[in-house]
């Protein structure tokens, strides 16, 4: 371990411990399952470590980890978050809900200045049509289903027209209209089981 000075200081063994599967790409379940601890102790864990550290989400943490407590050989899940000097270049994650384990289990959401878009790939066009495209026998999901992006108020969700239409905890949200996410909210991209949860 590239134990770098000022980190472990700040940190309990326990608090590095859940940072480094943070950066991994695991969710609060995983985490406790891992660890053998209750999912509401790991929260607890990650509210103490965003306070000692001064950072709002995880991939906030995860960019102070690789710069401060890097583990040679350590692989984050997602190439975006190799590139995270700027820690607002990413700002949450979708973290799958559903049981239909072909979906990837987590998208991560790189903020940067234009909207981050989900949609499917459609060989037809054979260019990609959206910053995350599902496969293209996802048919529930548009090609340019939804676009989630950092606002003035928070995260918010925009349907973008889409044929089966966005939901945020079972309630279709209206197209066109922002809607502000909180984190836990449950995300349907269409109605053939693309779903999500929110994290930030």
């Amino acid at each position: 371990m590239n134990d770098k000075p000022g980190f472990e200081q700040r940190l309990t063994k326990r608090e590095i411990e859940i940072c480094g599967l943070v950066t991994k790409g695991l969710s609060n379940k995983e985490i406790a399952e891992q660890l053998h601890l209750a999912e509401g102790t790991v929260k607890n864990h990650l509210i103490s470590i965003y306070e000692k550290l001064g950072v709002q989400n995880r991939a906030q943490l995860a960019a102070r980890y690789v710069a401060e407590y890097e583990q040679p050989g350590t692989e984050l899940i997602d190439p975006s978050l190799t590139d995270i000097g700027n820690a607002t270049e990413v700002g949450a994650k979708l973290h799958r809900s559903s049981h239909l384990y072909h979906l990837p289990e987590t998208i991560f959401l790189p903020f940067q200045k234009q909207p981050f878009v989900i949609g499917r790939f459609d060989v037809s066009i054979g260019r990609k049509q959206s910053d995350f495209e599902f496969a293209k026998d996802t048919k529930a999901v548009s090609r340019r289903h939804a676009a989630i992006e950092h606002t003035a108020r928070g995260v918010a969700i925009t349907d973008l027209n889409s044929r089966a239409g966005t939901l945020v905890n079972g309630q279709k949200i209206t197209p066109g209209e922002p809607y502000l996410l909180k984190d836990g909210d449950h995300l349907s991209f269409g109605n053939a089981g693309a779903d999500y949860i929110f994290e930030e």
